[in-house]
């Protein structure tokens, strides 16, 4: 769960830095490629949310892990 929260986080985060850059350079190119990018990866974020966030978390003991 606690994946969840960080992945969260740091999705607004990079959605909040991106804003600040689009306002500081104000080049219309940057906004189209910047707003097709940040909703290319919200929504692989949120398909990987649906699928149950991280796939280690719920891997079970007593598999043997190859090293």
């Amino acid at each position: 769960m606690l994946d969840r929260v960080f992945a969260a986080v740091s999705m607004l985060g990079v959605v909040a830095f991106m804003g600040v850059v689009i306002i500081g350079v104000k080049e219309p190119d940057l906004w189209i490629v910047t707003i097709l990018i940040l909703g290319i990866a919200i929504l692989f974020f949120w398909w990987e949310l649906k699928a149950g966030g991280s796939h280690l978390e719920n891997e079970p003991e007593h598999q043997e892990k190859d090293d």
